[in-house]
């Protein structure tokens, strides 16, 4: 057994659920973190920009002279 186990063991029922819904609370804060660095990395992949042929063709023509 772990450490916080050996430790949770020796509280009473009412301190045991207490500590439960604190790592529980942790552990959406954690989840909450994962959702929004999704999000932030959605938006930013969103705003780049994509080329038509038209673009590239331009660019390959102004390269050249």
């Amino acid at each position: 057994m772990s450490e916080l186990q050996l430790k949770c063991n020796l509280l009473d029922t009412a301190s045991q659920i207490e500590v439960k819904d604190f790592v529980d609370l942790l552990l959406q804060k954690g989840q909450h973190k994962i959702a929004n660095k999704r999000e932030k990395y959605k938006k930013k992949i969103l705003m780049v920009s994509t080329w038509s042929s038209s673009d590239i063709t331009f660019l390959e023509e102004n390269s050249k002279k």
